[in-house]
């Protein structure tokens, strides 16, 4: 997988990359075919933001994030975002997803003359 990492107004110190690229390297078990994940880090005045977009084979993923205090706790709640993303187009790939509720149609009721 491809990791491109972009800082804005910031410098992103070389711990935070790693982790980053170890914490992208297990997104890949839940059995996509992961292509590419840019993160961009920024700081505007007091407050981190961390957008990560996640490339997958017939989809684009984007988890945003901000944080007063913290870059690590920023990009880790990103993370989680693009996780359970990914977790939700497993389950309904392998059809475990709810299926949507359906509601009554109008057609019936104006066939019986109620309308």
């Amino acid at each position: 997988m491809q990791l491109t990492i972009t800082a804005r107004q910031l410098k992103v110190p070389e711990t935070l990359e790693q982790m980053l690229r170890t914490k992208a390297e297990k997104l890949e078990h839940f059995g996509h075919k992961l292509i590419a994940l840019h993160a961009i880090f920024g700081k505007e005045k007091y407050l981190y933001t961390t957008e990560l977009t996640l490339s997958t084979k017939g989809v684009r993923l984007v988890g945003h994030a901000k944080h007063p205090h913290d870059m690590l706790t920023c990009m880790e709640e990103a993370l989680m975002k693009l996780e359970r993303q990914l977790k939700r187009r497993e389950a309904k790939q392998v059809g475990e997803a709810p299926p949507r509720s359906s509601s009554p149609s109008v057609t019936p009721l104006l066939r019986r003359g109620v309308g």
